[in-house]
C-alpha cells in the first residue's frame, strides 16, 4: 500500500459530496494509489496521462466519465494535490 496525503480543493471536494453515488473518496484513493504505480512504471490497468498545454504539470485519471485532475509529488510520502474532479465534458 502506498503512503498518501491527499489534498483535494474545494470544488473537488463538493463534486464527490454531491455524487456520492458515482464516486467515493474510498474509490478516490484507490484510483490515485494505481495511478501512482503506474507513473512509477509498475503494470497497472489503469488510464492515466500527463496533460499537455495550460494544464501543463497536471496528471489526469479516467474512470468512465469522470476525470479526476490531479498534481503529484514524489517522495517518502507521496503526495496529490486534486485540482478538480467532474464530468468529461466540463473538466478541462
Amino acid at each position: 500500500m502506498i503512503e498518501l496525503e491527499i489534498n483535494y480543493s474545494k470544488t473537488s471536494e463538493k463534486f464527490v459530496l454531491k455524487n456520492k453515488s458515482i464516486i467515493s473518496f474510498k474509490k478516490i484513493r484507490e484510483l490515485l494509489e494505481k495511478g501512482i504505480r503506474k507513473l512509477n512504471n509498475q503494470n497497472v490497468n489503469i488510464d492515466v496521462k500527463e496533460l499537455k498545454g495550460k494544464l501543463q504539470g497536471l496528471y489526469r485519471i479516467r474512470k468512465g466519465n469522470i476525470r479526476i485532475i490531479f498534481e503529484y509529488y514524489k517522495g517518502q510520502i507521496h503526495i496529490v494535490n486534486i485540482e478538480t474532479i467532474d464530468f468529461r465534458g466540463d473538466v478541462y
